[in-house]
């Protein structure tokens, strides 16, 4: 463990009684959406009652495509499976080890409400760190990715 590769999510900080991935210049005007509504992250009954607001659309879903490359593929892989480069680091390699998969036959998402996805990206969970950073609108549009995904590997349908 000593010497193992450190993987490090985004840190925040606390910046004028809120939570902010860093703290800006001084003088600088926020244009980011005002903090979400603040949810128990640990209710699983108000994350699974979360509606999605954004349809599925191909802007979505690129602007999806997009984000789940940046953030979500090094762990999970390109296609969902749980074969991204960072889970075949650790010592449970391949896609039933350490991360879980979020498309094809060994798909969690499967299972799960687009709010409870939606929470973990927000929230993060077990292993998973939180990604507060990605706003709102742009955490819709992952989980609209990731229901498409299933539905490429013949699963949601």
């Amino acid at each position: 463990m000593k010497r193992q590769k450190a993987i490090q999510a985004y840190e925040l900080v606390e910046f004028e009684g809120r939570v902010a991935p860093f703290v800006p210049p001084e003088g600088t005007v926020p244009v980011a959406d005002p903090a979400p509504p603040a949810m128990d992250p640990n209710d699983n009954a108000a994350q699974d009652a979360l509606v999605n607001p954004h349809p599925m659309s191909m802007a979505s879903l690129e602007n999806g495509r997009a984000l789940f490359t940046r953030y979500c593929s090094t762990c999970h892989g390109a296609g969902g499976l749980g074969d991204g480069p960072v889970s075949m680091t650790s010592s449970l390699r391949g896609p039933f080890g350490g991360v879980l998969a979020i498309a094809g036959p060994a798909s969690i998402a499967k299972i799960r409400t687009d709010g409870h996805i939606y929470s973990t990206i927000r929230y993060g969970r077990r292993r998973m760190p939180s990604y507060q950073r990605i706003p709102s609108d742009d955490r819709w549009d992952i989980v609209n990715f990731i229901r498409y995904l299933n539905d490429q590997k013949g699963i949601g349908q």
